[in-house]
């Protein structure tokens, strides 16, 4: 394989095929398009540090002319592009890629494509080069080669890239990329700042997969102190992606050889595509005359003396080292190029996808207009799904977008916390324990003076007797369990005694006792509501992220419908409070058959548990022992009447409150046609006048710059896509 590989790399023709070129064009085109702004390309890039004879090699590799003691733009990456066309005089041609900052600045970015240069290979020398390189520095905004760094301070690098292009009958198939070299020591024209600024940029380069990396090493330095192999390895281990390239090995000095050549011998340093020496033009032999041909022939003599003759010649030269190059990129982009086009393509939709998003363009009414209804329409899609639980997704199960799960689940909560905390105090079980009656002593007659008049005169034979027998309803009722349901009843039953008959139960007390009893009710269902609110309130929140994508219009549109949604949100308060009133504040009322079954159930419950209880050792029960139970005094009966009552009623009410809240306040007012999650309907948009259309639909300067932005990106992924087309292999 090693020996068919040096075989090719000999024999150039071979390699610029129909299929290749093709290849490489289509690479270029993609690089003129920007699409390396969003997707990375196949490319080699020469890394090295400044004075390690990058500019030298270029110039034996490309065959261009550099100026004298060039750095070659210090300040800005230089692509050089290498075609063969059936052209015997040969071009020239100089442009600007913009960068990425160009993409902000509209009017930038046409400066720099309005940048072109074209030239005979004849016209093109290190004079006219130095020129080109001045006027792409000024069109970039950037210093010169050679100008202080305190002359324009606001800018000193560029990620705009300048191409250079060749083409004729001599040239081979070949693009590099040039970066700006390392420095060590701030000078004058390059400060510290400068120094990270280009470590940075060429980090960013080796860093991506698609990268061969080029990496240039002065012959004459030790190879531990090259912070561009450092970086090399970090970014590539296995030396997959990088080339060695040792330079100025004529100037290495006598006994340094043998570790130069053990470097060049992959045996320090071990690469995959291992290194390749080189010998170039001094700044001596430039100032000479020495013409690139004659270059490429003291090179060849070089090498071909002790001891760099210890070097494979397939490893030595640029005339081996470009054909390597060449198919070692083509290969490269050979094997990355399926992968290139299912990227476009993927760029393409992306982009068409986020066009979408934004909608038409926002000029108009008509065209504000439009716009909006369809956000309406979209909403309101959503949130029907969301409120019927259809899903044309997974959704975590905690998301606000869940509001039918989650209010159905607070509903059953606030079903239970009615039941638990809805009511002032217990109710008695049938079941518990019969108590037996008690026999309360009340004075038979007042007898003070003040009493006897106040009753009509009657009173004790003797007035002697104490007088704090004449115990009244408050004071009873301080001396009772303030829990106990029965003895407050009966505190409450004789604090309202009317003109009714013993043993009857005023109506009033019923009420007083049931509205007493349900007190709990508002602080229990607001708490609810309360609730409710505000999973409504993310619900929407969600809703709207999901289907407004311009911050400024979703801000916009949930400003303008804030005064309406309060509004709901305080009628469903109003509804709430409408229910309490009418169950706690009116009279009590019940059309359910299972009032009275459940005081009939109570009451036989409580018979037959009494019975059970009461039962002898033979399972006979007593009929004095049950006729002394059940014959109790009028006031007992009368409590336990006004308990079974109450509870009856109050079973009925709380159930019947609870529907009530959650179907006319929760489901009616919240979630409902005007509730604060329906508010957003096509009704709404058609219904807005055109100065506040305009305030909430029309595109910012930032969302119109995103528009063209995307237009932009769509068009060049859409003219990628067209070169990509016809598949060269």
């Amino acid at each position: 394989m090693a020996a068919a590989r040096r075989q090719n790399f000999s024999n150039l023709e071979a390699l610029d095929s129909a299929a290749r070129s093709q290849l490489f064009d289509i690479i270029d085109k993609f690089r003129e398009l920007n699409i390396s702004e969003d997707i990375s390309l196949p490319q080699l890039v020469v890394v090295g540090d400044q004075s390690s004879g990058k500019s030298s090699l270029l110039e034996g590799l490309t065959e261009i002319s550099f100026p004298v003691a060039s750095d070659l733009c210090t300040r800005f990456a230089t692509q050089i592009v290498l075609r063969r066309a059936d052209d015997d005089e040969g071009h020239v041609r100089a442009s600007i890629i913009p960068g990425v900052d160009a993409n902000f600045d509209p009017d930038a970015r046409e400066r720099l494509l309005e940048f072109q240069v074209s030239l005979t290979e004849a016209e093109f020398g290190p004079e006219s080069f130095a020129k080109i390189l001045d006027e792409a520095a000024v069109a970039m905004g950037i210093p010169k080669p050679g100008d202080k760094v305190e002359d324009t301070p606001d800018k000193r690098f560029s990620n705009d890239i300048l191409k250079i292009e060749l083409s004729g009958r001599h040239h081979p198939h070949l693009t590099i990329v040039d970066v700006p070299g390392l420095f060590h020591n701030s000078t004058i024209h390059q400060t510290e700042e400068d120094r990270e600024l280009i470590r940075n940029l060429i980090q960013t380069y080796i860093e991506d997969p698609r990268t061969i990396i080029m990496a240039v090493m002065d012959g004459r330095n030790n190879l531990a102190n090259q912070e561009v192999f450092r970086m090399a390895r970090k970014v590539d281990p296995e030396g997959r992606r990088t080339v060695g390239i040792i330079t100025k090995c004529d100037a290495v000095q006598p006994g340094d050889e043998p570790g130069v050549i053990q470097i060049a011998s992959n045996k320090v340093e071990k690469l995959r595509h291992g290194w390749f020496a080189v010998r170039n033009r001094s700044t001596k032999e430039i100032q000479d005359g020495v013409t690139i041909q004659q270059r490429h022939a003291r090179e060849n003599e070089f090498f071909r003396k002790a001891p760099w003759n210890r070097l494979g010649r397939d490893k030595t030269g640029v005339e081996n080292l470009k054909p390597f190059l060449g198919h070692l990129l083509y290969e490269h982009v050979r094997d990355e190029f399926p992968k290139l086009v299912d990227e476009i393509n993927r760029l393409v939709i992306e982009t068409e996808d986020a066009l979408s998003k934004l909608g038409v363009a926002r000029t108009t009414p008509t065209e504000q207009r439009i716009y909006l209804t369809k956000i309406a329409n979209e909403y309101e899609r959503n949130v029907t799904d969301c409120l019927d639980a259809k899903f044309r997704e997974y959704i975590p199960s905690k998301s606000p977008l869940k509001i039918r799960t989650h209010i159905q689940n607070m509903n059953s909560v606030f079903a239970k916390r009615m039941e638990s905390h809805g009511h002032t105090r217990d109710f008695k079980d049938p079941d518990e324990e019969f108590e037996e009656p008690k026999v309360e002593e009340f004075p038979p007659f007042p007898h003070t003076s003040h009493d006897r008049e106040e009753h009509g005169g009657y009173g004790y034979a003797s007035d002697d007797e104490p007088e704090d027998l004449d115990i009244g309803a408050e004071e009873q009722r301080n001396k009772l369990d303030p829990e106990d349901i029965y003895e407050w009843i009966r505190v409450t039953y004789r604090d309202s005694r009317g003109p009714e008959l013993p043993g009857l139960i005023n109506y009033n007390v019923v009420i007083q006792l049931f509205r007493e009893q349900s007190t709990n009710w508002k602080a229990v269902s607001r708490a609810h509501v309360s609730s409710v609110v505000d999973t409504v309130s993310k619900f929407n929140a969600e809703v709207f992220n999901r289907v407004v994508s311009d911050d400024t219009v979703r801000k916009k549109l949930q400003t303008s419908l804030s005064k309406a949604t309060s509004a709901a949100i305080t009628r469903a308060y109003r509804e709430l409070d409408q229910l309490i009133e009418d169950e706690r504040s009116g009279i009590l009322q019940t059309v359910n058959g299972s009032f009275g079954q459940n005081q009939k159930e109570l009451r036989r419950r409580r018979a037959l548990a009494e019975l059970t209880k009461r039962r002898g050792p033979n399972g006979v029960v007593d009929l004095n022992t049950v006729a002394k139970i059940f014959n109790l005094s009028n006031e007992d009966t009368t409590v336990r009447d006004v308990h079974d009552i109450l509870k009856s009623y109050y079973d009925i009410s709380m159930k019947r409150f609870t529907d009530n809240v959650v179907v006319q306040v929760i489901e009616r007012h919240l979630l409902g046609n005007y509730g604060p999650i329906r508010l957003l309907k096509s009704e709404y948009v058609s219904g807005l006048e055109d100065l506040e259309l305009r305030n909430i639909a029309s595109e910012d300067y930032q969302a119109a710059a995103k528009r063209r932005e995307l237009q932009g990106k769509l068009e060049r992924a859409r003219s990628a896509q067209e070169a990509a087309s016809v598949i060269p292999f």
